[in-house]
Parts: structure tokens; sequence; C-alpha cells
């Protein structure tokens, strides 16, 4: 069966119904901006991800909404976002395939943290969260299982390099944390020696 690829009139139609465009566009504004992005595969892909976008703040209102009854809220939440899974049409070992899509597209933004040296626990988020998207890599790639070793030892390898770069940005974390600490103390004794000081003045 020949797979059937969403075009970009249908994405930006369900953009619309979701509120995120007040109206769909025209085919010709479509042919415009899939010009202007390197064609109509790109088009789709973009606006695939923008739908994406608004289906989490779609589905973030609505969790909300559910669980302020307060009612079997794990049991609700639990059959809300299962849907998730299924509505991707992936089975079997591709839902694998479909995790490390979502785990990617939860890397990428941090990604942009993993060299900020002022930032020790964005750094450790960064590699973290790629760690996740290596190893889930290498279970898709292990389908079906020793097709692809070289690519799974890969894998598996950048997953354990990200653990342990996080590693030691937590512990520098812990450092700034403990540096934190000490110079709050010391602002808050030089903040009791001068209170008693001025007490010891009234006093004499």
């Amino acid at each position: 069966m020949e797979q059937r690829f969403p075009t970009s009139s249908e994405i930006s139609g369900a953009l619309a119904v979701l509120g995120v465009y007040a109206e769909a566009p025209s085919e010709r504004a479509l042919a415009e901006q899939a010009l202007a992005v390197g064609g109509e595969t790109v088009l789709a892909a973009v606006l695939a991800n923008a739908l994406f976008g608004a289906a989490i703040g779609c589905g973030m209102l609505s969790e909300g909404r559910m669980l302020e009854s307060g009612i079997k809220p794990a049991e609700r939440l639990s059959l809300a976002r299962a849907q998730a899974l299924r509505a991707s049409g992936a089975e079997g070992p591709g839902f694998v395939g479909v995790l490390h899509w979502q785990a990617a597209q939860l890397a990428w933004p941090l990604r942009a943290l993993k060299d900020a040296e002022e930032a020790p626990l964005g750094r450790a988020l960064a590699a973290c969260s790629w760690a996740l998207v290596s190893m889930l890599q290498a279970m898709a790639l292990a389908e079906p299982s020793g097709s692809q070793a070289n690519e799974v030892a890969g894998a598996m390898a950048a997953a354990r390099e990200e653990l342990a770069a996080a590693q030691g940005h937590l512990d520098a974390l812990d450092q700034q944390m403990t540096d934190l600490a000490g110079e709050l103390e010391s602002v808050i004794a030089a903040a009791h020696d001068a209170m008693r000081g001025q007490a010891n003045g009234r006093e004499q």
C-alpha cells in the first residue's frame, strides 16, 4: 500500500481549526510560501511542526481543565496521553521511532544551552536530553536485531558521553550552590555583626 503524505493545504486547515490561523491560507498563498522555503515537502514539514506545537498548547489547556475536577487524575491523564502514540499511527517497533522523534523535539531547544558556561543546569539538561535521543536511536536501529550493530554501538557511546557530561555539569552546579551558600552565610553574618554593633552603640 502506497504511503500517503499530508499536504500543506490539509495541515494549514488543521491549524486554522485550532485557531493558529484566522482562516486557512489560499492555495496561491501556500504556493508562494512553498517557493519561499524550498518546496512543498519543506512547507508541509514546517506546517506539521507548527501543528505539533499548537497541539501541545491545546493538550496542556485541555489536560489542565480535565484535572481541575480532581477525580481520578492519574487514570484520566493516562487515558488522555495514550492517545498521542495511538494517533501517530505507529505500530509495534514503530513506537520507538515516535518516541525518538518526540525526544528530539524536546532536546532541540535545550541543545542551545550546551555551551552556556554560566548555566550548568541548562548544560546538564541539554546533555541528558541528547542522551535520551541517542538511546532511543540505538533502540530504533536495533530493529531488526543485529542489522546495524556499529550504528547501535555508536549511538550508545554517544549517550554515555552525554551522560558523563551531564554529571560534570551537575557537579559544577553543586559547587556553585555551595559557593552561593557560603556567600549568603557571610552576608547574613555581616548583617548580624552590624546589627550587634548598632545595639552595643545604643547601650553605650
